[in-house]
């Protein structure tokens, strides 16, 4: 319901946008419009599908902190399939959201009760 309101909200300014399909609508192929169509399915829907059914398995303030990994995904991906660098600065950044997963999570209580021989 959200994503679709903000559409509803954003589609006057549509004219507007200087992005050449709008200007240009041959650059509109079939091709462009089924991978438009694939990357919405299957990276919106069944992403939507899979963080509703940890909500639903976890509670929604377990399942909120899924989102705070976002920015750490995206740097590992970066550097693992575009080649980007991680600099020390990024890597502190991901350390301190780590950390603060851990102390939010309370992961300790994973690891009670289990011998660490």
């Amino acid at each position: 319901g959200s994503q679709l309101g903000a559409a509803l909200t954003l589609l006057p300014a549509l004219p507007l946008w200087p992005a050449p399909a709008i200007h240009n609508p041959a650059l509109l192929t079939p091709l462009v419009l089924a991978c438009t169509a694939a990357l919405a399915l299957v990276c919106g829907a069944v992403a939507y599908l899979l963080y509703f059914r940890l909500v639903e398995d976890t509670g929604p303030a377990r399942a909120l902190t899924v989102t705070l990994l976002i920015p750490v995904f995206g740097m590992g991906w970066g550097a693992l399939f575009l080649g980007e660098r991680i600099t020390p600065a990024m890597a502190a950044g991901a350390a301190c959201i780590v950390a603060g997963l851990v102390l939010l999570l309370d992961l300790r209580q994973l690891f009670r009760g289990r011998s660490v021989a």
